[in-house]
C-alpha cells in the first residue's frame, strides 16, 4: 500500500453565509454597478447571534465610480450606519479582497480609494473597536449582492425593518 504526505491545512475563504459567535453581530455589505443608470447600488444587511434578521438598508448613489471606490464606500456606509444604531460587536464581511486588504494593509496615499479607506480604518479604531471587517466570497455574500442590486431601482434610500422580498 502506498502512502501519501499530508498537505498542510490551507485556510479556505467560506462560501456558505456563517452566523456570527455568540454575543456578535454580522453585518454583510456590497456594491452594484448599472452603467445604463449611472448608479452604484450600496445594501449592508444585519444579523444577529443566531442568524436572524435585524435590519436593513439599500442606497444608491451618482455618478458610478470605480469598483474598489463602490465598494469601500458601501463599507464604509455600513460602518457609519451601525455607528449610528450603536452595535457594539459587529463582524463586517465584504467580497471585496482589495477592500479587506486595503483596511489590515499598511498603505497610506491621497486616492480617493485610500481616503475612504483610511476614513474605515478611522471608525473602526474609535467607535467601533470590538468590530472586524472580514473577505468572504460573493456566493456567501447573496443577500447583500441582490440587495445592492434592488438599491438601483429604488427612489432612494431605504430601511427594511422586515426581511425584504428581492426581485
Amino acid at each position: 500500500m502506498k502512502t501519501t504526505a499530508s498537505t498542510p491545512h490551507t485556510s479556505r475563504q467560506n462560501v456558505t453565509w456563517v452566523k456570527p459567535s455568540p454575543g456578535r453581530y454580522k453585518c454583510n455589505a456590497d456594491a452594484s454597478f448599472c452603467e445604463a443608470t449611472n448608479r452604484v447600488g450600496i445594501s449592508m444587511c444585519i444579523r444577529d447571534e443566531e442568524g436572524a434578521f435585524v435590519l436593513a438598508r439599500t442606497e444608491w448613489f451618482s455618478p458610478i465610480v470605480d469598483v474598489d471606490i463602490g465598494e469601500a464606500i458601501g463599507l464604509l456606509k455600513a460602518l457609519e450606519w451601525t455607528r449610528d444604531l450603536h452595535l457594539l460587536n459587529v463582524d463586517f464581511e465584504v467580497d471585496s479582497k482589495t477592500v479587506v486588504d486595503s483596511i489590515y494593509g499598511k498603505q497610506i496615499g491621497v486616492s480617493d480609494f485610500s481616503v475612504i479607506t483610511n476614513n474605515c480604518v478611522h471608525l473602526l479604531c474609535t467607535d467601533l473597536i470590538n468590530s472586524n471587517v472580514s473577505f468572504i466570497m460573493r456566493q456567501a455574500n447573496e443577500v447583500a449582492h441582490s440587495l445592492a442590486k434592488t438599491a438601483l431601482l429604488e427612489a432612494s434610500f431605504r430601511i427594511h425593518s422586515n426581511i425584504p422580498i428581492l426581485y
